[in-house]
């Protein structure tokens, strides 16, 4: 389908997200919910695609999988959590991150 079922809005989505991020007079109140605008932008409009991929073409139902839905939930976590200040994790942001891939994914299968 040539408009896509939501037509085409994860670019507007990561857009408006970063727009939001860049904004000065918002950094200058929120910069930590700035930054994470910004992070997760990108993530949003990526599972947003493969939502709509599926959707719009002859997708379904092969490739909506558990593996496919926990891989947009861990990219979109993923930006989160870098985008999260550093003192919010006192036993080191990259250990929890690598602690919650490694949690979230299936023996045998390499985290997103």
């Amino acid at each position: 389908m040539s408009g896509g079922h939501w037509n085409h809005c994860g670019g507007r989505i990561a857009r408006d997200m970063e727009r939001i991020s860049n904004d000065e007079d918002a950094r200058t109140y929120w910069p930590v919910t700035c930054a994470l605008f910004g992070a997760i932008g990108e993530a949003l409009r990526e599972a947003e695609h493969q939502m709509d991929w599926a959707l719009s073409g002859d997708t379904l139902p092969e490739d909506v999988s558990d593996a496919a839905m926990t891989a947009a939930i861990l990219d979109v976590l993923n930006a989160v959590l870098k985008a999260a200040p550093d003192a919010w994790f006192p036993r080191g942001k990259w250990a929890t991150i690598q602690t919650i891939l490694e949690r979230a994914t299936k023996p045998g299968q390499s985290p997103p």
